[in-house]
């Protein structure tokens, strides 16, 4: 991958900061019983070779999104998972105008995740180190909470999860 250069970090953090999301996942897997989390980097657009430079640039991947009516133009999603997340969010963060509590939120998830698989191998994590992916987690839906009503810490279903309710109700 070509080094970017800062205009390309610059230009970078303004797509996620206009049309991006940074974001904190997790997902509950019952045999362990517990969640895992992960760290994800979205940018959508229209204009599907900004997306494919940025992959070219940083990796990640570009998925097509399905449009929801006929009436939608074509749209791509540039995505980076938490390994390539940490190197990308640190190269734009001194960009960042309006996501830059996000990305610090993010960066520090990213630390404690790789502290946790480098520190312990398979050992369990210790209750503090759980608590405080957890309190990540909210604190990264909570700083991207959107609409005026108050952010209310509530756990949200994934779109499959909704797709089966309706389809056993």
């Amino acid at each position: 991958m070509p080094e970017p250069s800062d205009t390309d970090w610059a230009y970078a953090a303004g797509f996620v900061d206009g049309e991006g999301c940074i974001a904190i996942v997790r997902s509950f897997v019952p045999r362990r019983g517990r969640y895992y989390y992960g760290v994800n980097v979205v940018v959508s657009n229209n204009e599907r070779s900004i997306l494919d430079w940025m992959q070219q640039t940083w990796g990640g991947w570009v998925v097509a999104v399905r449009p929801s009516t006929a009436k939608w133009r074509s749209a791509w999603t540039w995505r980076l998972a938490t390994s390539c997340a940490q190197p990308f969010l640190a190269g734009i963060r001194i960009h960042l105008r309006i996501k830059a509590r996000q990305c610090d939120n993010a960066l520090e998830m990213i630390e404690l995740l790789a502290r946790s698989r480098r520190t312990l191998g398979r050992q369990p994590l210790p209750a503090a180190w759980l608590d405080e992916q957890e309190r990540h987690y909210w604190l990264q839906r909570e700083l991207n909470h959107r609409g005026s009503a108050d952010f209310v810490a509530k756990p949200m279903h994934s779109p499959r999860h909704i797709h089966r309710l309706r389809l056993e109700a």
